[in-house]
């Protein structure tokens, strides 16, 4: 027998009510934040795909290289130095992202004899790429057989002692951006790329770093060429008087927005590495008491600085003989 409760759920106001409701909570679930779970580092360029990019390089190229090179487009006059080169432009190569600058592309050939796999215009944090494409180059290099790779870059002193141009081979490094949980190991771990947890200790060979001292002071540069810790820093703004002064207190020698993840990611794999950059704007301090009397007269100092880049063409092609006869060293010495 039909009831009064019955009778009330199934009138056209008691539908229209209910029918508001429904409508007012799905309204509110749409206005909920949703939950986001970011891909992990580790996932974005998985072994296989890794792979399928090395295996198309070294069948385009014919080249199974030995050594690896990677510098930024400040030095990236060094590739020059590859003999009877195989240039593969990156959106040549199945799935790998493209760069930001024109004419990105490996290039594989000899130096001093030596097979290697060189390219310039790296990828930073600062322009938009995760750091897991940052060190996929080193991926790359890795599992088309590199062995020892050599990383350059430019980058600001902290050290008062040195002057635009100057050289400073990297015997250490202190990782900021990684101190910040900023990492392209993060996430799940594929040991075919190396191990889970290891140190970073001795992370720079001695050995390649003492004999480019060595070569550095037969070129005649070694007024120029010194050995020093270089912290990685998020960019693209330089440090301010403080941090610099806080950094300098850390024993820090020079700074730079690249190279750490690239060499962590190498170290993981086994490589040995050596790591240089080239001073392209002395120590913030030293430049402000230099410029202390310009500052009292001038007023438009108040608006950011340009940074300029006036290294001499000398210390950069002196870049390029440290590279070449290094590799001859490790290729017909070793």
């Amino acid at each position: 027998m039909c009831n009064r409760d019955c009778c009330e759920a199934r009138s056209p106001i008691a539908k229209r009510m209910a029918a508001r409701r429904l409508l007012q909570l799905e309204e509110e679930e749409r206005r909920k934040p949703k939950l986001v779970i970011p891909t992990p580092q580790s996932l974005f360029y998985p072994f296989e795909e890794v792979e399928a990019m090395a295996k198309y390089i070294i069948d385009v190229s014919h080249i199974r290289p030995k050594y690896g090179l990677i510098c930024g487009s400040f030095l990236g006059g060094m590739i020059s130095l590859v003999e009877q080169p195989v240039v593969i432009p990156y959106e040549d190569v199945p799935n790998f992202p493209a760069g930001i600058e024109p004419d990105c592309s490996f290039v594989l050939g000899t130096v001093m004899g030596a097979p290697i796999i060189a390219l310039a215009n790296r990828f930073h944090v600062c322009d938009g790429f995760n750091l897991a494409t940052c060190s996929l180059p080193v991926r790359v290099m890795q599992l088309c057989g590199v062995k020892t790779i050599m990383l350059t870059s430019q980058a600001a002193a902290v050290n008062m002692q040195y002057q635009l141009g100057d050289i400073m081979l990297v015997e250490d490094h202190i990782n900021v951006v990684g101190m910040m949980h900023q990492t392209a190991l993060e996430g799940p771990s594929d040991s075919r790329f190396g191990s889970r947890k290891f140190s970073m200790v001795n992370a720079y060979d001695r050995e390649l770093l003492e004999k480019s001292l060595e070569i550095g002071k037969r070129m005649g540069v070694q007024q120029f060429l010194h050995k020093g810790v270089l912290a990685c820093l998020g960019g693209p703004v330089f440090e301010t008087l403080a941090e610099e002064r806080m950094l300098r207190a850390m024993e820090v020698d020079a700074v730079g927005i690249s190279l750490v993840p690239e060499v962590i990611v190498a170290h993981q794999g086994g490589l040995r590495v050596l790591a240089f950059v080239i001073i392209t704007m002395v120590a913030n301090e030293k430049e402000n008491e230099e410029n202390e009397k310009d500052r009292e007269m001038e007023t438009d100092l108040e608006k950011p600085k340009e940074v300029s880049l006036e290294v001499s063409p000398l210390r950069v092609q002196a870049c390029s003989d440290l590279i070449g006869r290094l590799l001859y060293h490790m290729h017909h010495e070793l």
